[in-house]
């Protein structure tokens, strides 16, 4: 009974693991994606925060993925990708 057990749980583990390792990344930006964000990211440090979520403040919770006020490159990407901004 206990090797039955033990087997069983070592199947689990096993699928599991294989299960979460195989999560895809997020994409690239597109070029098109990177051009928008680069004409939004006013200060050019690679994040829009501040003043320039502004204009993306209506649909943040859609955008902002990690949830931390800001909007990275691949959040706007995604974004633009799901049609959540133009």
């Amino acid at each position: 009974m206990m090797k039955l057990v033990t087997g069983t749980l070592l199947a689990v583990a096993v699928a599991s693991g294989a299960a979460l390792a195989q999560t895809t990344p997020p994409a690239a930006p597109t070029a098109a994606a990177d051009a928008k964000f680069k004409a939004a990211d006013k200060n050019g440090n690679g994040t829009l925060e501040g003043s320039e979520v502004d204009a993306f403040k209506a649909n943040l919770a859609k955008i902002d993925a990690n949830k931390d006020g800001k909007i990275s490159r691949e959040e706007f990407a995604a974004a633009l990708k799901a049609g959540t901004i133009n």
